[in-house]
């Protein structure tokens, strides 16, 4: 082979070498980038599952919160209806005494002691001693009864007055770290995918392909409006696809308020603060508008429970898919 030769096959060796090399280092440099991306993904799907566990301890602590401030409203009410029946057990045994008085004054005496002095003899005498002795040992024991029976249901009501206080506390607490919990997993939700979006670019960039779909758009960001009859209409933000399941019975919600069914207005609803946050204004397909304020130990994801007067209406709606809108 002559030199001219041999230098056109030295040529076109290397020119494959460095064409070799050019092409190759991107895809080693997107291969390392799509490890990484990789790895960040994971790091984020475990935050979440953190955040997730940690939600559902402070909801647990929520729902047990809840039971206790539902017991000691139960018990003020209670409380109250003793106070009731105490108060009229004093004013009965006021009206009693009151009574006494008037026929020892129509009878001519003052008191006890003109009852005993105008004694007609010694067996007379010792007669009505006997009984003043009894009435006022009588009236001693029930005014001592009515005062302990009423140092007790104050003792009671200061206790449950200090119990309610510290409930109220607790929720307040709670409340602090749900916010807290969902904010964080919100960021890292909204980290996550824009980690999944970047992986999925280097996949397609890696294989070649330009057919990526960017067709991703949820159901829970599409926004309109609802109308509200003659109180004109509002705007959602969202709507998401649920389970809605129903329950009853008048209490205090994860929120400290009342649970109501206002078909007029806004009705109570159990919510994972998860997917609808609490305090969140809603309305629910086939049930109306509510406000999500009380939270349940059965109720995670894409569920909901709505609150109804009776057991009856309850059973009545049984278990059913819905959409509900966010609203603005």
């Amino acid at each position: 082979m002559n030199k001219k030769m041999l230098s056109i096959f030295m040529a076109l060796i290397l020119s494959v070498i460095i064409n070799s090399n050019v092409f190759a280092s991107p895809n080693t440099n997107t291969s390392d980038e799509l490890k990484q991306t990789q790895n960040s993904k994971k790091e984020v799907q475990a935050k979440i599952q953190d955040l997730n566990n940690q939600i559902d301890n402070v909801m647990k602590n929520v729902d047990k919160n809840k039971q206790d401030m539902n017991k000691i409203a139960k018990n003020i009410k209670d409380t109250q209806v003793k106070l009731e029946t105490a108060k009229k057990n004093s004013e009965s045994q006021e009206n009693l005494f009151g009574k006494r008085i008037r026929a020892m004054y129509i009878n001519g005496s003052g008191s006890y002691l003109d009852v005993i002095l105008s004694s007609q003899n010694l067996s007379d005498f010792l007669s009505r001693l006997d009984t003043v002795s009894r009435v006022i040992g009588f009236d001693k024991n029930v005014i001592n009864k009515l005062k302990v029976e009423r140092q007790a249901i104050l003792n009671q009501k200061n206790a449950l007055d200090s119990e309610n206080s510290r409930l109220q506390a607790l929720k307040s607490t709670n409340d602090i770290k749900l916010s807290k919990l969902n904010s964080d997993i919100k960021e890292q939700k909204e980290l996550l995918s824009n980690v999944t979006e970047k992986e999925e670019q280097l996949l397609a960039s890696q294989s070649s392909s330009s057919s990526t779909s960017n067709e991703s758009a949820s159901a829970s960001n599409v926004s309109g409006t609802l109308s509200r009859g003659m109180s004109g209409s509002v705007s959602y933000s969202g709507v998401v696809n649920i389970c809605a399941t129903a329950y009853s019975g008048d209490g205090i919600t994860a929120s400290g308020t009342s649970t109501r069914r206002d078909p007029g207005g806004y009705s109570t609803i159990a919510v994972d603060p998860r997917v609808i946050p609490i305090g969140s204004r809603v309305y629910v397909e086939g049930y109306g508008y509510a406000i999500a304020e009380d939270t349940g130990g059965a109720i995670k994801g894409n569920r909901i429970d709505l609150f109804f007067n009776s057991e009856g209406e309850a059973q009545n709606w049984g278990v059913r898919s819905v959409k509900v809108y966010i609203l603005k």
